[in-house]
This record gives structure tokens, sequence and C-alpha cells, in this order.
């Protein structure tokens, strides 16, 4: 019998305003130290640094100590990227995850339009509306199924939806941590 903690990795995508960050927080408040944050977005598709230095941007998933990372993920936010996020590394990130034995919990994060543009308003204000409404362009392509913006398909990775409308970000933590045994 191994008495090795379980090594996991749970990863919370979605549209702008479904509240990725604050379930994000509530799982880090539960695990407290077993868990660590990694938001591949730092790594993937923001500025020109990530050509000169490629071998970064997954160090923390290969040498993550913590049995539990909570990755994050924010396809196509902020303006401005060259390229839309992670999805295109997928294989390889997942595959990293994979390789350093994690179990692998995918959560895509939804909501209805309503609960979205309440949820971005009351993050930018009401006068932002260039924000607003930017995030929600970006939304739409999660809605209309965008390959930059979807898994590639991944043997024996199942991705689970999770709706948030009207829903706590304690609530949406508690049936992820059902999932996921913790």
């Amino acid at each position: 019998m191994s008495t090795s903690p379980v090594l996991k990795a749970i990863i919370l995508r979605g549209p702008p305003g479904v509240g990725k960050s604050a379930v994000r927080k509530q799982l880090q408040a539960h695990l407290g130290k077993s868990g660590r944050h990694i938001n591949l977005d730092a790594y993937w598709g923001k500025d020109e640094w990530r050509y000169a230095e490629p071998e970064f941007r997954y160090a923390d998933l290969q040498l993550a100590k913590e049995p539990v990372l909570v990755v994050e993920l924010a396809w196509g936010e902020p303006d401005g990227l060259t390229s839309p996020g992670a999805t295109r590394g997928a294989n390889e990130w997942m595959g990293i995850l994979q390789k350093v034995k994690r179990e692998i919990y995918p959560f895509f994060l939804t909501a209805e339009w309503k609960d979205i543009l309440k949820r971005l308003t009351d993050r930018n204000g009401h006068e932002a509306n260039h924000n607003v409404l930017a995030e929600l362009g970006r939304a739409s392509f999660y809605e209309h199924k965008h390959p930059l913006f979807s898994y590639p398909e991944l043997p024996g990775i199942t991705e689970r939806t999770i709706d948030t409308t009207g829903k706590t970000a304690e609530a949406v933590a508690e049936a992820i941590k059902k999932v996921a045994g913790l």
C-alpha cells in the first residue's frame, strides 16, 4: 500500500463571468497548503516572452509538490493576446499532468447570459461598457464552441460541465470537491 498522497489536478475553464476565480478561491481556502493555484495563462499567450522561455511555462506543472493543483484557464483574456491561450497546448500540458501521474478533473463552467452579463457588469462597473462588451464577445466564442476555446479529444479525460447560473461559488466548489474526492 502506497503512503504517498494522490496527486490531483482540478482544471477550471469557461467564459468570462461564470465564476472561475471565485470558485478557485473557495477551493484554495479549503485546500490550504495542500493546494496550489497555477494560472496557465501566465505561461501561454501573454506577451512575446513565451517564445524566449518556452520551457518555463510548464515548470509549475512538472515540479509542483502540492497534492492538488488548481489550474484556472481564462482563454482569450485579456485583450491583445496574439494567441488565445492554453487550448493550443492542451495535449502538451495535459500530457505533462498525466506523465507526473496526476488524476485530472477538468470542469467547464458555464452560465446563462443574464448571469454572465450581471457578473461582468458588477466586476467592471456599470460605466465600463467596453470591458463588458469585450468579455461578452469572448464568452460568445465558448457558446459557439470555437475550436480555439475547446479541448482537443484527449483519451481518458472527461470534462464535466457545471452550470453556475444562480449558484454561489461555495456551492460550485462543493460540487467540484465531491467529484474530485477532496
